[in-house]
C-alpha cells in the first residue's frame, strides 16, 4: 500500500512493469511495451533519461525500442528550443488507445494471408501422388480460408469499435449479440466448436520416395519461413515459437513427439517444451501416451473454429486482466491523503486507460458473438 507521498513514480513503475510482463507474452518483444508505457504515463513530451527513470533499462535497449515503437504507434520525437536533448510523446488520448492498438492487431495479419496462394499452386501437382501432400494441401486451404475470415471480420468492424469509443454513437449491431441465448444455436455452436477425432495410433503415411520426400520436406520449410516474415516486426521470439509449433501440430493432424517438432520447425527442444506447456495451459494442446511407449505425444485438441475463438476470447480476457490492474493503481491512489496535480493527472490517465480497455472488451465480446453467427450461416448454407 502506497503511504502518504506525493510522487507518483512508484505507482508509474508498479504500472510499466505490470503492462510489460503482460505484453512480452503477446505481441511484443521484451521492453518494448516498458519503453512505451513510459512515454504514455506522462502524458507530455519525456527525454530518454525520463524514460530511464522509470523503467531501468539501458540507453542502447531505449533508443532501440523507440525505434520500433515508432513504427506501430503515434509516438513522435521532438527538440525544444535551446535543448540538444531530443523529447517523445504519445499523441493519443488514453481513452483512444485501444483504437489504436487495434489498428496494429489487423496490421500483424494482413500479409499473413496472401503468402499462402502460391504455395497452395505449388502443391497442386503432388497432391494426388501422396496422401501427405493433399493432407497438406488441406491444412494450407484451411489456414487461408480462416485467416482471411478473420481479417474480414476485424477490417467490416472497424466502426463498431469506433462507435463504442464515440459515445454519440450507437452500440454495434445487436443482431449478433444473442446468438449464443438462443437454444437453437448451442447445439449447432458446440458442434462447431468440437475438437477435431484423431485416432492415438495414428500414424501418417511415409513418403518411399527420397525425391518426394524432400519435395515435401521443402514446401514445410518454404512456408515455415514465409510464416516467420509475415508474422508482425515486434512480435516476441516466445510467441512465434508458439504459434509454429501449435501450426506445426495442426498441420500434421496426428500425435507428434518433440523430436519430430523439432525437425520440423528448427527450434531448441527447451524453446519447444515451453510452447508446449503454454499451449497445454491454453487447452489446445493434449499430452498422450501410448500402452507400452514411454515417449510423450502431443496433439492439437482444438478445431479450426475453436482456435479463432480462442483467438477472439484472448483479447477480451486480456483487457480484463489489465482492466482489474488499473483498478487496484486506483484503489492505491484514494489511500494518498495528500493530492497533488501530478496524482490528480495520474488519477485521470488512469480512468481515461481503463474506458479504453472497456470498450476494446466489449468490442471482442461482439466479435465472438458476430463470428459464431458467420459459421453458423455458412453451415447452415453448406448443409
Amino acid at each position: 500500500m502506497i503511504s502518504n507521498i506525493m510522487n507518483t513514480d512508484p505507482l508509474k513503475r508498479e504500472f510499466i512493469r505490470y503492462m510489460e510482463e503482460t505484453h512480452s507474452t503477446l505481441l511484443f518483444p521484451r521492453k518494448f511495451f516498458g519503453c512505451l508505457m513510459a512515454v504514455f504515463i506522462e502524458q507530455k513530451p519525456v527525454t530518454q533519461d525520463r524514460i530511464e527513470q522509470l523503467t531501468k533499462y539501458s540507453k542502447t535497449t531505449i533508443s532501440q525500442m523507440l525505434k520500433i515503437i515508432q513504427m506501430n504507434f503515434p509516438l513522435r520525437g521532438l527538440k525544444k528550443l535551446g535543448i540538444r536533448k531530443k523529447f517523445y510523446v504519445v499523441d493519443i488520448h488514453p481513452e483512444d488507445f485501444m483504437l489504436f492498438f487495434f489498428q496494429m492487431i489487423i496490421n500483424s495479419y494482413k500479409n499473413r494471408v496472401d503468402f499462402v496462394q502460391p504455395l497452395l499452386k505449388g502443391l497442386e501437382p503432388y497432391v494426388n501422388i501422396h496422401s501427405r501432400f493433399q493432407n497438406f494441401y488441406d491444412f494450407l486451404e484451411n489456414f487461408y480460408s480462416y485467416s482471411t475470415l478473420y481479417l474480414n471480420l476485424l477490417t467490416d468492424t472497424t466502426d463498431d469499435l469506433t462507435r463504442l469509443f464515440d459515445k454519440n454513437h450507437s452500440a454495434p449491431d445487436r443482431r449478433y449479440l444473442d446468438v449464443l441465448d438462443k437454444p437453437e444455436n448451442l447445439l449447432k455452436i458446440q458442434k462447431l466448436l468440437a475438437p477435431p477425432k484423431i485416432d492415438i495410433d495414428l500414424l501418417q503415411p511415409q513418403i518411399p520416395d527420397n525425391e518426394l520426400k524432400t519435395k515435401y520436406s521443402e514446401f514445410k520449410e518454404q512456408f515455415y519461413r514465409l510464416f516467420r516474415e509475415n508474422l508482425i516486426l515486434a512480435q516476441s521470439q516466445t510467441e512465434i515459437a508458439r504459434v509454429i509449433v501449435g501450426t506445426e501440430l495442426l498441420l500434421e493432424r496426428r500425435p507428434l513427439i518433440q523430436k519430430e517438432i523439432q525437425q520440423a520447425t528448427k527450434f531448441q527442444r527447451s524453446t519447444i517444451s515451453e510452447s508446449l506447456k503454454m499451449l497445454q495451459e491454453r487447452q489446445m494442446v493434449q499430452l498422450l501416451k501410448k500402452p507400452g511407449d514411454r515417449k510423450k505425444y502431443y496433439v492439437m485438441i482444438q478445431s479450426w473454429d475453436r482456435r479463432t475463438v480462442t483467438r477472439i476470447k484472448l483479447n477480451t480476457y486480456y483487457a480484463s486482466e489489465v482492466k482489474s490492474k488499473i483498478e487496484d493503481l486506483l484503489e492505491q491512489i484514494k489511500s494518498i491523503q495528500k493530492t497533488s496535480n501530478e496524482i490528480i493527472l495520474l488519477s485521470s490517465f488512469f480512468e481515461h486507460l481503463y474506458n479504453s480497455y472497456t470498450y476494446f472488451e466489449q468490442y471482442f465480446n461482439f466479435l465472438e458473438r458476430k463470428y459464431l453467427s458467420i459459421r453458423l450461416e455458412q453451415e447452415f448454407n453448406n448443409n
